[in-house]
């Protein structure tokens, strides 16, 4: 995959010194918690990464009594203040630390918060239909709703055809610049490609129906940021796509 670093897109150096950098609760094989990463990666700005497991340490009366959200990505600043959800949680750093990934113009913003508001019950099921039933017993889905998930990833109006056709009027999702709803949707999609997990490849979808998809694809993994957040998804990835393949054998 290419170099971490381009000339065009580059972490800025903006945020916290080490000393009162906010400490961001994560596990690098979520999806949003490595959206968040890469997104601070990006920008340069400085946090704590704290690695926990989800489903058992998120779900500690400890824990919970910060926030009642039990899980990752979390946010805690020197102050005390808690943040949950990693939308949030990016839009919150953008805010504070003027990201070029969150830019100030309110079109732009608009669009990026559309997107996330869409996200959540479109291309997130991405990862609750694919990714979840194979990396997370701890969560019993009903394979009902699954199957129903798996449908809308590739119908004439599902899932890849609505960002297909977003990615028909701009090269990025919310125009000519990258933003955190690129980071976002990137993390949903590429841990599905051949190269990571074969989640894809495995339910006989075929990327080659959405050519402005794959060439985004590309586009973000040239960003700064990218291969850092997604190294313990490639480490993971042999043993996800064995145990995926498997499963997928007995539905």
């Amino acid at each position: 995959s290419s170099s971490p670093s381009t000339p065009r897109f580059h972490s800025s150096g903006r945020g916290a010194s080490a000393a009162m950098a906010p400490k961001i609760y994560t596990m690098l094989i979520s999806q949003p918690a490595r959206a968040v990463s890469w997104a601070c990666t990006y920008e340069g700005t400085v946090v704590e990464e704290v690695q926990i497991m989800p489903g058992k340490d998120t779900q500690t009366e400890e824990y919970r009594a910060q926030n009642p959200i039990g899980a990752v990505p979390r946010l805690v600043e020197e102050d005390g203040f808690v943040l949950n959800e990693s939308h949030a949680i990016m839009c919150y750093l953008g805010d504070k630390f003027k990201w070029k990934l969150y830019p100030e113009d309110a079109k732009v913003r608009a669009r990026i918060h559309q997107y996330m508001n869409w996200h959540h019950s479109n291309t997130r099921r991405i990862t609750i239909a694919l990714f979840a039933p194979v990396m997370r017993p701890d969560m019993p889905l009903p394979k009902e709703m699954c199957d129903a998930y798996r449908k809308e990833i590739t119908g004439s109006r599902g899932i890849l055809s609505t960002i297909e056709r977003f990615l028909s009027s701009s090269t990025w999702l919310c125009g000519d610049w990258p933003t955190i709803a690129d980071l976002s949707c990137y993390c949903e999609i590429g841990q599905c490609l051949d190269k990571y997990t074969g989640l894809f490849g495995i339910h006989g979808i075929d990327l080659s129906a959405y050519p402005k998809i794959q060439q985004w694809l590309g586009e973000c993994e040239k960003l700064d940021g990218y291969e850092k957040s997604h190294a313990l998804l490639a480490k993971m990835a042999p043993g996800i796509k064995s145990k995926a393949s498997k499963l997928a054998a007995k539905l």
